[in-house]
């Protein structure tokens, strides 16, 4: 079995981690765009006096 340098492997690594913190950032942002549509759509939805006037959107 070939023996990996450790200057490769933490490398490897760190290319890793920067791909995962990158994924979750585009992943948060993603949600805070959809956040925001949900939000423009609950604020301009038409008014009725029936059930179901009330958007709680703290989750």
């Amino acid at each position: 079995m070939t023996s990996v340098p450790a200057q490769i492997a933490a490398e490897s690594a760190l290319t890793k981690q920067n791909i995962a913190l990158s994924v979750i950032k585009q992943s948060h942002e993603q949600d805070e765009k959809l956040v925001a549509i949900l939000d423009k759509a609950a604020r301009t939805a038409p008014l009725s006096q029936s059930r179901g006037t009330s958007v709680d959107v703290r989750a």
